[in-house]
């Protein structure tokens, strides 16, 4: 006889799938943001700060600490300060991993020397920043709402050097974006209230707002101006609708980092243009495999860059990830504060260590 089909039972039992005990993923992929055209003011939305880390997953199974990058790989090897991150038994934490600099704000250029070759420890951290619960008592949240699964995220207080769980903001990106800028931060990050977590996917129930504009470029070439010493980025983009490299523009490399971008480059060296469309020889060029990603800040525009400047090289980027992206714009409301809230809200995020 069925459960619940005994002669006293009026309705069948119903067991909630959703609330059952999983094994953990091992293969699971961050949600990502789209790009959003600017900053807006919406009650359906929270905004937080978007660190300027390495994307990362922890877990803890059976005992055992897990923390790994967008694409899987394993960063506890390159981060072993981590290794006490206080990751409940049966959790999926989704967060960022940040080093800051001297003033508290956290810095990618700082994070990347930490897991360079030469492995340069400046800056504080490293501190894994949780910002989303995905799994709990190895239960499944990724269908429930952002705000209960960051709710619940709260609920366990996590507590140490090593972790930190920033707050957000309700409804007004306007001002909390004006605010980041002020810190001279990398921007903030809009979530819809009601969204469930898409792994792997880059939906548009997340959006990134920078403060600058920034873009994912594959690099195709280097020109060196003979005259001046400078080096110039030669950057491509996948165009969507034929899947091939597309010349978005060429971005400036500072002069601190042009020696060593020019010598961390020398291995992919190619004979031919990788992009697309032609390209005109200048004396300077070399050609690079199309394997490299790097991060450009730009003038802002869709499909090319303009006044484009080179920051990094990203290590946990995929090539697919660089494409050219038409921007979300969303309606703005009225805001409804000043810019007291926001400051506070931005303030307690970058209070990482609270011990």
């Amino acid at each position: 006889m069925p459960i619940g089909d005994s002669p006293s039972s009026e309705h069948p039992t119903l067991i909630d799938v959703a609330d059952a005990r999983v094994a953990l993923p091992r293969d699971l992929a961050p949600m990502r943001p789209r790009q959003g055209a600017f900053a807006f003011n919406s009650a359906e939305y929270v905004f937080e700060l978007k660190w300027d880390g390495l994307r990362a997953l922890a877990s803890r199974d059976r005992g055992v600490l897990r923390i790994s990058d967008r694409n899987g790989g394993d960063l506890l090897p390159l981060l072993p300060e981590l290794a006490q991150l206080p990751v409940p038994e049966g959790a999926v934490l989704d967060g960022e991993v940040v080093v800051c600099d001297s003033r508290g704000r956290p810095s990618y250029d700082l994070l990347a020397g930490r897991l360079g070759p030469r492995a340069a420890k400046r800056g504080f951290g490293p501190v894994f920043v949780a910002f989303d619960l995905l799994y709990l008592e190895r239960r499944a949240l990724i269908g429930r709402p952002l705000l209960e699964r960051r709710r619940r995220l709260a609920e366990l207080e996590l507590r140490g050097r090593t972790v930190g769980v920033p707050d957000h903001l309700e409804a007004d990106g306007e001002p909390f974006l004006e605010v980041v800028a002020e810190y001279s931060l990398e921007g903030i990050v809009a979530k819809r209230k009601s969204s469930a977590y898409l792994p792997g996917a880059r939906t548009s129930d997340w959006l990134k707002l920078h403060v600058t504009p920034r873009a994912d470029v594959v690099l195709g070439g280097l020109v060196e101006d003979e005259k001046g010493g400078t080096l110039r980025a030669l950057c491509g983009q996948y165009s969507d609708e034929r899947d091939t490299l597309v010349f978005v523009g060429e971005a400036y490399v500072p002069s601190f980092l042009a020696r060593w971008l020019d010598d961390a480059t020398r291995a992919f060296a190619a004979e031919a243009s990788p992009f697309a469309t032609p390209l005109p020889l200048r004396t300077g060029t070399r050609w690079l495999r199309p394997k490299l990603m790097a991060i450009v800040e730009h003038a802002g525009e869709t499909g090319i860059l303009r006044d484009a400047r080179f920051r990094a090289l990203r290590f946990d980027g995929r090539l697919d990830d660089c494409r050219i992206e038409e921007p979300i714009e969303v309606e703005s409301e009225p805001a409804t504060s000043g810019s007291d809230r926001p400051r506070l809200v931005l303030l307690q995020s970058l209070r990482l260590n609270p011990e």
